[in-house]
């Protein structure tokens, strides 16, 4: 009996959880952070992607990648994203990862203001989710389309 449950165990663990693509997606993208650029990085992080995750298991995000038009491309490293709507941010510039955080540590805005597209892959490269945005005056940032 020992062994069942151990097993069972195993199995949940969120390090092996595969999501479809219509559950692992780009939920939204800050592609034109307002502000003044001072130098100091700081506006680098009001720009981001915004992962979510609405299967039932949590998703280890490790080898998944993000790259954007120019092959821009970040590589997760051991990041896990929780079920249910669970969110994970994609920052350009530079800071400390944390659960719901991580840092692309990019000297540069990634995100193209006149129109670019974002590419989530899984370990193994497959296309999981697009999300794509062309120039519109005064907006700066895009919620994706579930199926783009």
């Amino acid at each position: 009996m020992a062994i069942g449950v151990v097993a069972s165990l195993t199995t949940a663990a969120p390090a092996t959880a595969r999501a479809e693509a219509s559950e692992l997606r780009v939920h939204s993208v800050q592609y034109h952070p307002n502000g003044l650029d001072d130098g100091s990085g700081a506006l680098l992080n009001r720009e981001w992607l915004q992962l979510i995750n609405r299967s039932k298991q949590a998703i280890n995000l490790r080898g998944y990648t993000v790259h954007n038009n120019n092959g821009r491309t970040y590589r997760f490293g051991d990041v896990v994203i929780p079920a249910n709507g669970g969110r994970v941010w994609l920052r350009s510039g530079s800071g400390d990862d944390t659960a719901r955080t991580v840092y692309w540590n990019n000297g540069g805005f990634v995100w193209n203001v006149n129109g670019d597209k974002a590419f989530l892959r899984n370990r193994k490269g497959q296309s999981l989710h697009t999300c794509s945005w062309s120039y519109v005056k005064g907006r700066d940032w895009v919620r994706c389309p579930v199926n783009p």
